[in-house]
């Protein structure tokens, strides 16, 4: 059922109107998403990458809802951050996840419960068999967030480690 719903957060996927009232900065999205949007979100990378996003969907409807979720605190009815995935499953079965967190709200826990309701309910869908992400190697917090998901570390190029999960 979407939204998702944690003890703490609602995780809505974003469809193609969603994404381009929050692209617009346009006031129904605090509607649609029940919530306040704070001025410092989307983050700078998400905002350079919602109009290819959004170009996504308006070409590949089928890509939601394995792009953009908004992650939204239910106490204080507010945007948190953002997860999500960089497309459909591919082939054989691979999904990446992303995620990024308004610096206020870092360190509560809150990415770890909303990349771990948004995991289970990938596992549950049809052809999903792996989840793979990537990361900063200096980006603990990160680090932190994929091991609580079980994923295993599995190469480094340059600056990155690159990390995956079997869907059992």
């Amino acid at each position: 059922m979407l939204p998702l719903s944690t003890a703490r957060l609602f995780i809505y996927p974003c469809r193609l109107p969603l994404l381009t009232e929050i692209y617009l900065r346009h006031p129904h999205a605090r509607e649609a998403l029940q919530a306040t949007i704070p001025e410092e979100w989307p983050q700078q990378d998400l905002k350079e990458q919602l109009p290819h996003f959004i170009e996504l969907l308006q070409h590949d409807p089928k890509s939601f809802p394995w792009m953009l979720w908004i992650i939204v605190a239910k106490a204080e009815k507010v945007v948190i951050g953002d997860a999500g995935f960089k497309g459909r499953p591919d082939k054989n079965g691979v999904i990446e996840i992303g995620y990024s967190m308004l610096p206020a709200y870092r360190r509560r826990g809150y990415m770890k419960e909303a990349v771990s309701a948004l995991v289970a309910w990938a596992f549950q869908q049809p052809h999903v068999k792996k989840l793979i992400a990537e990361c900063d190697v200096t980006n603990t917090a990160s680090m932190s967030v994929l091991q609580h998901l079980g994923m295993q570390e599995l190469a480094s190029s340059g600056e990155m480690l690159h990390w995956h999960l079997l869907n059992k």
